[in-house]
């Protein structure tokens, strides 16, 4: 099994107040949607290089939380807690997301956002499909300044492929 295991590294599709991100990966659709929703799987791939997520916690289920930290190699840690709305496994999930202190409480840091994810089974592949929704367009052309798009094709380009070749492995 090889180690790159996306393709399909397309551009982010940009509408007014939300952005889409798709990626194709060479694993199963329950293996990807595993990679998702278990803690000790999105702490190893989650986190844009060189950050890492030292703290990740999930309580998967309509009204749970993932409450997880991100930690630069400086040791600066920034906290960020979803609460899950909608989970239909291994097809799809829905969260709202913002940042948040350690102890779980919502910051005004930045505005909340809408996420779906979609795992399709195409082909002995899974293609993934998110889709982040805010609540107006200069929400989205904050994160957008902050870098979200860039720090989520990475970890989606290079760390989640790595995981899912070692989970196959």
């Amino acid at each position: 099994m090889t180690t790159q295991q996306s393709s399909n590294s397309k551009a982010p599709v940009i509408n007014e107040r939300e952005f889409v991100l798709e990626r194709v990966f060479k694993a199963p659709q329950t293996l990807v949607f595993k990679a998702f929703t278990q803690p000790e799987h999105l702490a190893k791939w989650w986190a844009p290089k060189p950050y890492i997520i030292p703290v990740c916690n999930i309580d998967l289920r309509v009204g749970g939380k993932w409450h997880y930290c991100m930690q630069s190699p400086e040791g600066e840690r920034h906290w960020a807690l979803a609460i899950y709305e909608e989970i239909n496994s291994p097809d799809s999930l829905a969260y709202t997301s913002t940042f948040a202190d350690e102890l779980g409480n919502p910051t005004n840091f930045v505005p909340e956002q809408h996420a779906n994810v979609v795992f399709s089974e195409v082909e002995g592949s899974t293609k993934l499909c998110i889709s982040y929704r805010f609540e107006s367009a200069e929400a989205l052309q904050a994160s957008i300044q902050m870098g979200m798009i860039e720090g989520l094709s990475m970890i989606l380009d290079n760390n989640l492929p790595e995981l899912l070749a070692e989970m196959q492995s």
